[in-house]
């Protein structure tokens, strides 16, 4: 380090602030490593620098050196400038502008250059000091009726939790009333439903909007409640028919991010619903695909009959076979008895439901075991390992031991567990508590949101036992075991 450099390079970016005034991150805005984000809805980041902070040191660079990383990956070098030479920000303050080229995490650190030559952290020490999460892109909000209601799905990397407003109005009127807007009244989710008890003959305009954590807003289609007759709602149920995994995918509880199917084979089911039909009743379903962001793409008119006067809901699954892995969006239009049906889906009309088909197992791989003196109930066992996949569940990773390698059944070290060092690894410590257990194989498991499961079993059996045995020596004897000593004669003694 320079003389009378005693502070870090992080007193380059004292003071930090946006370009524009942003709030303050948030404890909930999730685990980034230790530094809290900066969600900012323009690809220019601006990244202030305390001079005069700079300029009191007593051994001063004479050039500041910004470095950035995207993904979490490696950092590379950016502009590098004069300290006398800094771009000019907003509120007069001067500092480093970056251009992001793309949406996405971004990491930033500033290096001291001096005159010499010399720089301050060195290129293999430079450390995240300030993160920002570029986000130009507003939520999607998906709305259809349900009933005398709606469901809703709104769809974005980085939803605000108290983002998704739920508004509706009298088609007469000009002005939207906001359901549920006061501070103590609960919030919608991303993924939701509401319903009104409706006077008879009336209606309803409604529409969802929501926010993102950068400020971006998203606004469905305005839908009429009670729905129009013939309208569909195409949600699926379980279609690719995989394991439930808890805290959600297929079959199990709704996922903390927005409502997307992942399916494990190529052919599934488009499960819909029709919520209203004239009195002829419906005599076809039309299946609609998007596929890569092209166009739509009639499936099949597949015949159908359902009437007013059916018990039970008017639902039926419509087969499709998806030519590979990959995400596809549906759009279902049923045809009344009297061949009447809406519109073809336009080009610029939203999916009814997005279905991403996943056939391949996530990649998981023990990485290292590493066993440790024991803590209060025994030794510690640290297992490392990688998993990765696009579609990885949330705490996607199982730790697993079994005296046979090959047994059918293992028992639990640690179910459902976060890659908690980067995006990809994680690490977990065990205290082993069974004394009778010295000896074990160690497995992990990874499953991602269409229930493929990866897994590995770690090549050496793992052995907790570290203690090194102890004896002492009572005493020695001769002769045959267990025989006294034999009395020495008269003769014999001295």
């Amino acid at each position: 380090m320079r003389p009378g450099h005693t502070l870090s390079a992080a007193l380059a970016l004292a003071a930090l602030a946006l370009v524009v005034a942003v709030p303050a991150a948030r404890p909930q805005d999730g685990p980034f490593g230790g530094l809290q984000p900066h969600y900012w809805p323009h690809r220019t980041f601006g990244i202030p620098v305390s001079v005069e902070a700079i300029n009191a040191l007593a051994t001063k660079p004479t050039h500041l050196q910004l470095f950035h990383a995207a993904g979490r990956g490696a950092f590379q070098k950016g502009p590098k400038l004069a300290l006398n030479a800094l771009h000019e920000l907003n509120g007069g303050k001067r500092g480093f502008l970056f251009d992001a080229p793309r949406d996405g995490d971004y990491e930033f650190a500033v290096q001291f250059v001096y005159a010499d030559g010399s720089v301050s952290p060195r290129d293999n020490q430079i450390a995240a000091e300030v993160r920002a999460v570029i986000d130009t892109t507003p939520p999607r909000v998906q709305l259809a009726p349900l009933g005398n209601g709606v469901e809703w799905i709104a769809t974005d990397d980085n939803l605000d939790p108290q983002g998704v407003v739920l508004q509706c109005k009298w088609p007469t009127s000009a002005e939207w009333t906001t359901i549920n807007d006061k501070p103590s009244d609960p919030k919608f989710k991303a993924n939701d439903s509401y319903a009104w008890k409706m006077p008879a003959g009336k209606s309803l305009d409604v529409r969802v909007l929501a926010r993102d954590r950068a400020g971006n807003e998203g606004v469905s289609t305005v839908v009429r409640v009670p729905g129009e007759p013939g309208t569909a709602v195409g949600l699926p149920q379980n279609p690719g028919g995989g394991a439930a995994w808890p805290g959600g995918g297929a079959g199990g509880a709704p996922l903390p991010q927005p409502r997307i199917d992942y399916v494990n084979a190529l052919d599934f089911n488009v499960d819909y619903t029709v919520q209203r039909m004239g009195r002829s009743g419906v005599q076809a379903a039309h299946l609609f695909v998007l596929k890569e962001q092209g166009a739509w793409e009639l499936v099949k008119r597949h015949p159908v009959r359902l009437m007013p006067d059916d018990k039970g809901p008017h639902s039926l699954s419509l087969p499709y076979k998806a030519e590979r892995e990959g995400t596809y969006g549906f759009f279902v239009i049923p045809e009344s008895g009297a061949g009447k049906k809406s519109e073809d889906p336009k080009r610029d009309d939203a999916p009814m439901v997005l279905v991403v088909v996943d056939t391949s197992p996530p990649f998981v791989k023990i990485t290292g075991v590493q066993v440790k003196p024991g803590g209060v109930r025994g030794p510690l066992v640290e297992v490392t390992w990688e998993a990765a996949d696009n579609n990885l569940m949330p705490q996607p990773v199982s730790l697993e031991w079994s005296l046979d390698k090959s047994a059918a059944k293992w028992n639990e070290i640690k179910h459902r567990l976060d890659n908690n060092l980067t995006r990809t690894t994680g690490r977990f410590s065990w205290e082993v508590p069974d004394e009778k257990l010295w000896k074990f194989w160690v497995r992990a498991r990874a499953v991602d949101k269409a229930a493929n499961t990866g897994e590995h079993v770690w090549a050496q059996e793992v052995i907790v036992d570290l203690e090194k045995p102890q004896a002492t020596i009572d005493r020695v004897r001769g002769g045959p075991p267990g025989a006294p000593p034999k009395p020495k004669e008269p003769s014999e003694l001295p």
